[in-house]
C-alpha cells in the first residue's frame, strides 16, 4: 500500500498556500504569517521594490523589523538606514518594529512577540531563519527573494523533502544542546542536508527546552537545509505515522561528548579533548544561536567567583533585550561583569564582525554561528566554536579548557 500521510512541512506549506495537500518537490505560492527583516536589508529591499512600482508593503501587519547589526555603528550609511527604518515602518504601519533600546536579533525576537505558533510560516532574508522551527513553525531564509514577500505578501517555494531525526537518551554532564546540534549537523552533512527539512523528534525533543530546540534548528542551517522543525505533537502540525521521509535517522544523545568546531568550518567538529590547551586571545558568548538564557546560565556558573585571564578578553551579548533583562533578574549579569567581561545586548556583534572584531593573529573561541576565515574580523584570525560553558572556561584559562578542569585544577 502506498503511504498517504504527510510530513509536518508538507502540512504547513499546504495551509500557507491554501491548498488541500502538497507533496515534497511541489512548487507552491505561499502566504507567510510573519516576514522578518533587519537593518542590513530592510532599507535596500524597500527602495528596490519602490523602484519597481510597489510603493507600499503588501502585509505590514505581518512584518517584524529590528535594528540588530548596526546598533553601535557610527557609519553614515548605517545611521541613514536606521533613520529610514524609523520613518518608513511608522508610515507603513509595520506591526513590530524594534528600535535601539528595544532591539534583539531577528531570529530570536519572534519567540517574544507571542505571535509565533505551531503551523506558521516565517520568511526572512537572513540565513538563520530556520531556527524558528523550535516552536513547531517553519522558518525559511530567502535572501533577496524576500522582496517578493514585501511587495506581494506571498512567496514561491519548493516543498522540501524531510529527513527525520529521532533523538533519545540523556546528555552527559557538561554536554549542552550546542554540542548535540553540531555533532548531528556534521554527521548529516551538506550533501544530504541541501534543501531538506530536518525534523527533530523523539524523547529528548519532547523534554527539551525552547532554547535547546532553537539551537538544534539553527545549527543545521550550515549544512544547507531549507528549514528545520521540532513539531508540536499536541497540534495537527506534526508528521503522520505513514508520512514519507527521505531518510530516518536515530541517535542516543547520551553518547555525545562536548564538541569544538575547528576553523574554518563548523562541520569540522571534534571532541573537546582534541583542542584542549589551544591559546586564545578572545572569547565571545552571544549570537542568535549562543546568546539565549541556556547559554548565559551556563557561562555564569563557570565565571562566578573567577576572572577572565589577562591574556584574553570576553564579550557577552544576550540575543535580545528581554533575555538581558531576565539575566539581570537572575543575577547572571553581575556574575559575568564581575569576571571582567564586556557586555552589550540584542545585537549580532562579533558574529557579524562588529563591536569587538578580531585583529590579525587573534584566536577566538565563541558561540557564534560560523567560524569561516574573517567571520569575526580579520582574515588572519582563527575562530573555534564551542558551548557557552567551554567558552567561559577558556576565557578564564586563556586557552581552550574543559569547565570541569577549573574545579579540579587539572
Amino acid at each position: 500500500m502506498i503511504a498517504q500521510g504527510h510530513t509536518a512541512v508538507e502540512k504547513i506549506l499546504a495551509r500557507a498556500a491554501k491548498l488541500p495537500r502538497v507533496r515534497a518537490d511541489d512548487v507552491v505560492w505561499a502566504e507567510p504569517d510573519i516576514i522578518a527583516a533587519h537593518d542590513l536589508n530592510y532599507h535596500r529591499h524597500r527602495k528596490l521594490i519602490a523602484s519597481l512600482g510597489y510603493a507600499n508593503l503588501a502585509a505590514p501587519g505581518k512584518m517584524l523589523v529590528t535594528i540588530d547589526h548596526t546598533t553601535h555603528s557610527s557609519a553614515p550609511g548605517h545611521l541613514e538606514a536606521q533613520a529610514f527604518m524609523r520613518a518608513d515602518t511608522k508610515a507603513q504601519g509595520v506591526r513590530w518594529f524594534f528600535d535601539t533600546g528595544r532591539q534583539g536579533i531577528s531570529h530570536n525576537l519572534p519567540l517574544e512577540t507571542g505571535a509565533l505558533g505551531a503551523g506558521m510560516l516565517v520568511v526572512a532574508a537572513d540565513t538563520r531563519a530556520p531556527a524558528l522551527g523550535c516552536d513547531g513553525a517553519i522558518g525559511i531564509a530567502l535572501g533577496m527573494s524576500v522582496t517578493l514577500a514585501l511587495a506581494t505578501g506571498k512567496v514561491w517555494l519548493r516543498v522540501p523533502r524531510t529527513i527525520r531525526v529521532d533523538l533519545h537518551g540523556t546528555p552527559a554532564e557538561g554536554v549542552m544542546s550546542r554540542d548535540i546540534a553540531q555533532w548531528i549537523a556534521a554527521r548529516i552533512g551538506a550533501d544530504a542536508g541541501d534543501y531538506k527539512c530536518i525534523e527533530f523528534c523523539g524523547p529528548y525533543i519532547r523534554h527539551a527546552s525552547q532554547d535547546e530546540r532553537h539551537t538544534l534548528c539553527n545549527a543545521v542551517v550550515d549544512i544547507g537545509v531549507k528549514t528545520a522543525i521540532c513539531p508540536d505533537e499536541s497540534t495537527p502540525w506534526r508528521s503522520d505515522d505513514d508520512a514519507v521521509f527521505e531518510r530516518r535517522l536515530a541517535w542516543d544523545v547520551g553518547g555525545i561528548e562536548p564538541q569544538v568546531c575547528l576553523p574554518p568550518d563548523p562541520q569540522n567538529c571534534v571532541p573537546l579533548t582534541q583542542a584542549l590547551g589551544t591559546p586564545i586571545t578572545s572569547a565571545f558568548i552571544g549570537s542568535c544561536i549562543g546568546g539565549k538564557m541556556e547559554d548565559l546560565r551556563a557561562a555564569a556558573r563557570v565565571l562566578r567567583g573567577r576572572r577572565v585571564a589577562r591574556t584574553a578578553r570576553l564579550t557577552v551579548i544576550p540575543a535580545t533585550q528581554a533575555i538581558y533583562q531576565q539575566a539581570l533578574r537572575e543575577g547572571l549579569v553581575a556574575d559575568i561583569a564581575q569576571a571582567g567581561a564586556e557586555m552589550a545586548a540584542g545585537v549580532c556583534g562579533p558574529c557579524y564582525g562588529a563591536y569587538t572584531p578580531l585583529g590579525d593573529g587573534d584566536t577566538s573561541i565563541c558561540t557564534a554561528t560560523r567560524n569561516d576565515a574573517g567571520r569575526l574580523g580579520s582574515m588572519q584570525s582563527a575562530v573555534y566554536i564551542a558551548n557557552a560553558a567551554v567558552v567561559a572556561a577558556s576565557a578564564v584559562a586563556g586557552a581552550i579548557a574543559n569547565p570541569a578542569a577549573l574545579d579540579t585544577g587539572k
